[in-house]
């Protein structure tokens, strides 16, 4: 078998495959059954799980607020959405926020002025203060009261774009349908906030230069570990309870399980309105359970 040989039957093949291709459909053309897959009003004919006139019970939620610094953040979630087409829906949901003091908080809440550098541990209880002689004389308590807004209850309203519907293949064995869906929208947040404050309740700045060594008349900063009232927990500025308008979006997979029960995660962004700064931004991620009717 030569090369000619070899070359004539690819040649031979590849025509009559297109020729085969060609008249084919040309004639479904001719008695119009083709038609492109992008063509009519839906993509998808049939779907298994469709949305248009559902009632959707979402819940129970749980998830976090994922970028905080002195505060770990867990929410509970529940809500209800309708959906009036294939593609466009609303949704109404309740958030509670259970919050927790992180480390970072509790340190600088406890932080030791040292303006000898003797003191071992800058974040501690005042038995743990260590200094040169040990009585406790070189540093004291000089706690940084930082700007911190804890989240208690989130109200949300917002509108569902559903743009992609498909099916997924888990481990080449099991088949799923999903949905990825955006969300947009806005809402009213419950907070407790804690202002910036660098005085303490002892009358004295936090911080500040030390009267020089030996001196009578010099007053040194922040609070000794006797004055338990102006440093950790105790010493925090008074709360004020405040309620902020925020706007949202979220981006999240929905995936359904059976007709009437599906799982969903989200991710979402907030920026909250009227803050000392402006606005504060926060993202949330929570998942859970759905029940469709």
């Amino acid at each position: 078998m030569n090369n000619k040989f070899i070359k004539s039957a690819i040649i031979s093949v590849l025509s009559t495959t297109i020729l085969f291709v060609f008249t084919s459909t040309q004639a479904l053309a001719a008695v119009g059954g083709y038609k492109k897959a992008t063509e009519g009003e839906d993509v998808i004919k049939n779907k298994l799980y469709p949305k248009k006139g559902k009632v959707e019970l979402n819940g129970p939620n749980l998830g976090l607020i994922l970028n905080q610094s002195y505060v770990d953040s867990y929410l509970i979630n529940a809500g209800m959405n309708y959906f009036w087409s294939e593609s466009w829906g609303m949704g109404a949901e309740v958030s509670f926020v259970m919050n927790k003091d992180r480390f970072e908080r509790d340190c600088v809440e406890n932080f030791y002025n040292d303006p000898d550098y003797e003191i071992s541990d800058e974040c501690g209880s005042p038995d743990k203060i260590v200094d040169g002689d040990g009585d406790g004389e070189k540093g004291n308590f000089g706690p940084a009261y930082v700007n911190i807004r804890e989240y208690n209850m989130l109200l949300t309203g917002n509108a569902i774009w559903n743009p992609i519907y498909g099916k997924e293949i888990f481990f080449l064995a099991a088949v799923v349908n999903f949905d990825v869906f955006v969300s947009m929208g806005g809402g009213l947040a419950m907070t407790t906030f804690y202002p910036l404050d660098t005085s303490l309740n002892n009358g004295k700045e936090s911080r500040g230069n030390f009267p020089a060594p030996g001196s009578t008349t010099g007053q040194r900063p922040g609070a000794e570990p006797n004055e338990t009232d102006s440093y950790g927990k105790a010493g925090r500025p008074a709360p004020q309870k405040e309620s902020k308008i925020f706007l949202d979006a979220g981006i999240g997979q929905k995936v359904h399980i059976n007709q009437k029960l599906n799982f969903k995660a989200e991710l979402r962004n907030h920026i909250v309105l009227g803050t000392p700064g402006g606005f504060d931004m926060f993202f949330t991620l929570w998942g859970g359970l759905g029940f469709r009717f």
